[in-house]
């Protein structure tokens, strides 16, 4: 038997960044506070077709020790959108506050999401 990772389950809410646009573009919330995005690379020479993730929330009140590096390439959505999630986490925990440990409900469906994987 080989120890496997737990599935990654999205834990903060994820909304299409333009809606009706069309993008391959997500951002994420804990409540209101706008914590991280993900989009597709699509002119990055190296990174094209990847999706480049990035953190926010550190312009907030309540994170004055910022995290770096806070952003990177993934091939896959849920892989960003598992780097945000992590990095927000980190940055939390840094600033002296609990990670969140249970997926957030009313999170958006998979097709309007990062879809959890495993």
């Amino acid at each position: 038997m080989t120890n496997q990772p737990a599935p990654w389950q999205k834990k903060y809410e994820w909304r299409v960044t333009w809606p009706g646009e069309g993008h391959e573009d997500w951002s994420a919330y804990d409540d209101d506070l706008y914590i991280g995005r993900i989009m597709r690379d699509k002119t990055t020479h190296t990174k094209r077709g990847h999706f480049m993730w990035s953190g926010g929330a550190a312009q907030h009140d309540g994170f004055p020790k910022r995290l770096m590096p806070h952003q990177g390439w993934e091939p896959e959505h849920w892989q960003a959108a598992k780097a945000v999630e992590d990095w927000y986490d980190a940055m939390r925990e840094r600033n002296g506050l609990e990670p969140r440990v249970a997926p957030v409900s009313g999170a958006l469906p998979g097709q309007d999401a990062p879809e959890d994987r495993g």
